[in-house]
Formats: structure tokens, C-alpha cells, sequence
């Protein structure tokens, strides 16, 4: 749902990259980057500062809108780009999962949320190797990091990891009966 804003953020963007491009950096530069700084989220988590890593995944998230928007507004969108930024996100989601079970957050739960993470991701690859979309369901991984972020701001850590966890779940059976709408 807030990846169909990515034209937006894009054009929001577009001052940020245009400094950055002169500076040379390349959307990887800023990939690798986020995913840095994602994991010093999931080590502030782990290590108990649940607010501060809170901030910092906002900052990883800045990253991850960076590198993108980078990409397209300096024409260098490339498949292996796209192929490094979701390998990246997905060490950084199972870091930050894995923080909260260190945190406190009783693995079982841990375990359901992060395994409905990795399916919404799984289910998007696999489908798209079938069809020529599949983007659909109501918490891709934006919404979920929101989730979590305002969880850690609020002190309900663990309610958002269950709510985390039924979305995932759902987001991959609509994305499951996406794909079979759309083999016919």
C-alpha cells in the first residue's frame, strides 16, 4: 500500500538525489548503507533501547526510499540493483525480528511475524516469476515497519509483532490468490 506512493516520494526526493548524484554516490552506495544502519536498529533493539531503534529503522527506511528514488532519477535502475535491495531487506527484517525476541517479545511470536514476512516477500518472487505483477496485499514492508516502529515508540512491542504477523500472513494469501486469479 505505501509502495504505490513511490512516485511521489520519488519526485519529493528528486533535490536530495540530485546532491547526492553530483556527489557521486550510487543508488547501491546508499542500498548497503541502509542496510547498515538497519542492522544498528536491530542491535539497539536487542541491546534494550526499543525508542532508539525505533529511530534508527525510520533512518534505514530513509535509505531504502533513497537508493530507489536515486535510481530512477539518474537512470540507473538496474535488475541487479533491485536483486541487492531486496536480499538487504531481507537481512535487515530478519535482524530486527530477531532483536525483538532479545528485547522480550516471546519468540513464538517473533517467529509467526517474521515468518509472514519472509512469505510476503517469497510469494511476491515466486509470483512474479509466474505473472507479471503481484504488488497486491495490505502490509508490505513499509506498512509493517511502521508497525513495529510505532509499537517500539508506544511501549506495545508486542501487540505489533502480533499485528505484524496476522497482516504478513494475510498479504501472502491475497498475494497466493492474486496469482491464481491471474493464471486463469
Amino acid at each position: 500500500m505505501l509502495s504505490r506512493v513511490k512516485p511521489k516520494t520519488t519526485k519529493l526526493l528528486d533535490p536530495v538525489t540530485k546532491i547526492l548524484a553530483e556527489l557521486g554516490v550510487e543508488p547501491n552506495h546508499l542500498t548497503v548503507a541502509g542496510f547498515l544502519v538497519g542492522m544498528a536498529s536491530a542491535f539497539a533493539i536487542a541491546e534494550g533501547y526499543g525508542r532508539l531503534g525505533a529511530i534508527v529503522i525510520l533512518l534505514s527506511g530513509l535509505f531504502d526510499a533513497l537508493d530507489g528514488a536515486l535510481a530512477r532519477n539518474t537512470g540507473k535502475v538496474t535488475e541487479f540493483g533491485g536483486y541487492l535491495d531486496s536480499v538487504m531487506d531481507r537481512y535487515v527484517d530478519i535482524a530486527v525480528f530477531t532483536s525483538l525476541g532479545f528485547y522480550g517479545v516471546n519468540w513464538f511470536l517473533v517467529v509467526l511475524a517474521l515468518s509472514g514476512a519472509l512469505m510476503v516477500s517469497y510469494t511476491r518472487a515466486r509470483a512474479e516469476s509466474l505473472v507479471e505483477r503481484c504488488d497486491v496485499g495490505i502490509a508490505e514492508r513499509g506498512e509493517r515497519l511502521v508497525i513495529l516502529v510505532l509499537g517500539l515508540l508506544t511501549g506495545f512491542v508486542w501487540q505489533s509483532v502480533v499485528l505484524v504477523a496476522l497482516l504478513s500472513h494475510v498479504t501472502a494469501i491475497q498475494r497466493v490468490l492474486h496469482t491464481r486469479r491471474m493464471l486463469g
